[in-house]
């Protein structure tokens, strides 16, 4: 409560550049459900204030950011220490941001800390960068999760590299299963079934990553490799009879998070109007529910004045030894996704159509958000899944809703 009255008292004050190179937001976001869903309310609030230090340090920098949230919803931790986002739970107090970039010679750099990580060359789905690790306290959001990282790049020429070395696991963080953001298929299970979900310490070492990409003429090619630890789970039910002390069931459910290997080649080019992109990927995996994929995608992207319209297809052309939706980045494939963003002189409007094409299930997103003054933003939009509950977006068909957020900016 304390901190819901502090966003709306930053929402209220007149605000100016607090200091230089010091920025941030407060933003109150508000969902309304179209059904109960497990006794869950019609309604829930969202509150977050985000401060971002970025300083330069001779031909080097400096980013370190603190952001505080409030959420109505039981799906946060209780203020504890969590700095490479571990536990099972969305801490309340967490550093999105944390990291020194240091020029080790001209056109080659040295950065670690905590940040943001991004190969992906497709939009909407890649191979590349799907499996690092996203926070879906949210499912629509697709937000990625920083990682604590040691980072190498550079240029000579037209080439281009990025080595990664992540020694810390930092995992998908889920809803709380059974809720309406992490429900069960109907019938799966019977009626009343709860969860007790192992709050599994991940392994500690990550993984380790390369890149190389080139410039020939109108092509972009590259090709990268990665080793390591897999950030998304694999979850482990068990029936504990000690447990069972009621009319329903209780299952246990723990995570374990198996090593993977992977190589993946890219390449785009500008064709007039159009940018056209392709990925491959061969992942490998001795864990007999994880097993190997073959995962490509392909992307037409088009501008339109301030818009841009994208269309991605994505596919696994190896069955997955388990149920795909249970191996989260890959429980859509196949999948078109198709995204229309615009921006206008009153502020910017966007379209997302995600559709998996096994079981027809699927998600259409829109969003508009108008520009009161410079540093004043109101949104609103919807997220609507449809189809098979059997599928990973139909299932979540007791999360439709309609969303309503104020931003502040300074």
């Amino acid at each position: 409560m304390r901190t819901a009255l502090l966003l709306l008292l930053l929402l209220a004050l007149p605000c100016s550049a607090l200091a230089e190179g010091f920025s941030g937001y407060a933003e109150v976001k508000g969902f309304a459900y179209g059904e109960r869903f497990a006794g869950e309310p019609y309604g829930a609030g969202w509150g977050t204030l985000y401060g971002k230090w970025e300083q330069r340090l001779a031909e080097g920098q400096f980013t370190a950011s603190l952001r505080a949230e409030w959420l109505t919803s039981p799906q946060t931790s209780p203020l504890v220490f969590d700095p490479a986002d571990r536990k099972l739970r969305r801490p309340p107090l967490s550093a999105p941001e944390l990291w020194l970039r240091v020029p080790l010679a001209p056109s080659h750099d040295l950065e670690f800390g905590r940040f943001q990580l991004g190969w992906g060359k497709t939009d909407g789905y890649s191979p590349a960068d799907a499996f690092l690790p996203r926070d879906l306290t949210d499912p629509f959001a697709d937000e990625k999760l920083p990682l604590w990282a040691i980072r190498l790049s550079g240029q000579e020429e037209n080439l281009r590299y990025q080595a990664v070395l992540v020694p810390v696991t930092t995992p998908w963080r889920l809803p709380p299963l059974g809720s309406r953001n992490a429900p069960i298929a109907s019938g799966a299970l019977p009626a009343g079934t709860t969860f007790q979900e192992q709050d599994d310490a991940p392994p500690l070492p990550g993984f380790a990553a390369l890149r190389l990409l080139a410039t020939h003429g109108d092509w972009d090619l590259g090709v990268w490799a990665r080793s390591g630890v897999r950030p998304a789970p694999i979850l482990a039910f068990s029936l504990d009879p000690a447990m069972q002390t009621g009319p329903v069931p209780v299952i246990s459910v723990g995570r374990r998070y198996p090593r993977e290997h992977g190589v993946g080649v890219e390449v785009s080019r500008v064709a007039g109007p159009y940018v056209l992109r392709g990925e491959a990927a061969a992942l490998f995996s001795a864990d007999r529910e994880l097993g190997d994929a073959l995962i490509g995608t392909l992307s037409v992207e088009r501008g339109f004045g301030d818009g841009t319209l994208l269309v991605t297809l994505a596919g696994n052309a190896i069955d997955p030894p388990v149920d795909p939706t249970l191996l989260f980045d890959r429980g859509l494939l196949p999948a078109l996704i198709v995204a229309w963003n615009r921006t206008e002189e009153w502020g910017a409007w966007k379209l997302v159509w995600d559709c998996g094409l096994e079981r027809g299930d699927g998600l259409v997103k829109a969003e508009v958000g108008y520009n009161v003054t410079d540093t004043w933003k109101v949104t609103v939009g919807g997220d609507l899944p449809y189809g098979s509950d059997q599928g990973p977006l139909g299932a979540l068909h007791g999360a439709r809703r309609v969303v309503a957020a104020v931003h502040r900016s300074w």
